[in-house]
């Protein structure tokens, strides 16, 4: 004789957050205080460089280690974390 198996609840998963890990090289809109336009940088070339020069007015600006810090904070608790 056979017996029907116990029917279980189903197993419910819950997903966790996702992270995304990027590239040192990805392009990161940086805006303009002087002429409000953006220009892509990459997180690589501020911290190497800890400047960047507006492609539309070329301003210089610098990018404080502190600053640099803090973007990668805040980017981090949006889920994005860099590889460098």
């Amino acid at each position: 004789m056979s017996q029907p198996l116990p029917v279980g609840q189903p197993e419910v998963r819950t997903v966790g957050e996702v992270s995304t890990i990027l590239s040192g090289k990805v392009m990161i809109p940086m805006g303009c205080d002087e002429c409000t336009q953006e220009t892509d940088i990459s997180l690589e070339t501020l911290k190497q460089h800890g400047t960047y020069v507006c492609e539309h007015c070329a301003t210089i600006h610098t990018f404080s280690d502190a600053e640099l810090r803090l973007m990668r904070l805040m980017l981090a608790q949006a889920g994005y974390h860099f590889a460098l």
